[in-house]
């Protein structure tokens, strides 16, 4: 009997993972940026609670921006530039973190970076062309 318990528990796991791998908390959540990694992904601190706070990794929702140990020259060059962009941007901009959920990596969230008046981050990388859509995999940088 104990046996078939700790299988009918253990059967629960799976779906207790994907229902909280489905919910979107909406936000606003203010946040202290700690720092940028690469042009689409950053480390912040948000506070939780009175006196807490977590420190979370940020991957920016819908976009895809070059890595910085990209395949080719051109491809590093621009992971640079969209790096550089994304910390000038969250220097200028009260940002906030919106639309928060668990993406497919653990120990990260998907969620995009917006100011007050609607304005993302993924927007601008996107309209400087230093990103483009994510659609599932790794945007090609190198010819």
């Amino acid at each position: 009997m104990r046996v078939l318990s700790v299988i009918c528990v253990l059967s629960l796991l799976p779906l207790i993972s994907v229902a909280q791998a489905k919910q979107v908390l909406p936000g606003p959540f203010p946040f202290e940026l700690v720092e940028v990694i690469d042009g689409d992904t950053f480390r912040a601190r948000v506070d939780i609670w009175l006196g807490q706070s977590v420190t979370v990794r940020v991957r920016l929702k819908g976009v895809d921006t070059p890595e910085m140990e990209g395949k080719c020259a051109a491809e590093k060059k621009l992971a640079r530039q969209a790096k550089a962009f994304a910390e000038n941007w969250f220097k200028k901009n009260q940002a906030q973190l919106v639309n928060v959920h668990y993406g497919t990596y653990a120990g990260r969230v998907l969620a995009t970076a917006q100011i007050k008046n609607g304005e993302s981050l993924s927007a601008a990388l996107l309209a400087e062309n230093l990103a483009k859509p994510y659609r599932g995999r790794r945007a090609q940088w190198c010819d």
